[in-house]
């Protein structure tokens, strides 16, 4: 697993773009318009500036697979304040910001008190699905929660995801069903 530098951010983009085009969670977020897959890009452009800021941006080593993983409480800056006025403008719109608000004050008040690591996305090239690369990420991921001491959190809304995270050590410690389109599994893994 390599740390990834702004420069490698176009390849960890295109694989979590492709690898969350069906993503039940992430396409509620967005508006919903015929630039549906634009804004799910600025999402997750979004994200990896995001994961960049807080040293949490992850490439497989075949580069196959990708992972944003950083320590809660995340940095704060100006940048990431006009990073959040871009996710506004190019995916979520102002009229879905109230919404989008609540759901995001409902998962902080069902996470646990930081310190931990937010284990926000993962995806696979899948033209190379089978490849290795989320082995590579997954024990990345675990050292590094056993190197700063602290569990692992997600939140997943899709239930093959969920079982194979269940598989790798995760439990569920929370389940939300914020529409008829989804549920949202709150999972963490001590180190």
């Amino acid at each position: 697993m390599q740390r990834i530098t702004s420069s490698q951010a176009p390849k960890v983009i295109h694989i979590l773009t492709q690898s969350f085009r069906t993503n039940p969670s992430a396409l509620w977020v967005i508006r919903q318009d015929n630039k549906v897959q634009d804004r799910l890009r600025a999402l997750i452009e979004y994200a990896v500036k995001t994961g960049l800021e807080n040293d949490g941006v992850f490439l497989s080593d075949d580069e196959s697979a990708a992972a944003i993983c950083f320590q809660e409480p995340a940095r704060t800056s100006l940048s990431s304040y006009w990073n959040q006025l871009q996710l506004i403008r190019k995916a979520i719109g102002f009229a879905r910001v109230p919404q989008v608000l609540k759901r995001e004050a409902y998962l902080k008040k069902h996470r646990p008190a930081p310190p931990y690591l937010n284990f926000w996305f993962l995806g696979v090239d899948p033209d190379r699905k089978g490849s290795g690369g989320v082995h590579d990420l997954k024990q990345g991921i675990f050292r590094l929660s056993e190197e700063k001491n602290l569990p692992i959190l997600l939140e997943t809304s899709v239930e093959r995801n969920m079982r194979v995270y269940e598989r790798f050590g995760f439990h569920v410690y929370h389940t939300w069903k914020p529409s008829t389109d989804y549920t949202l599994w709150f999972m963490t893994r001590n180190q």
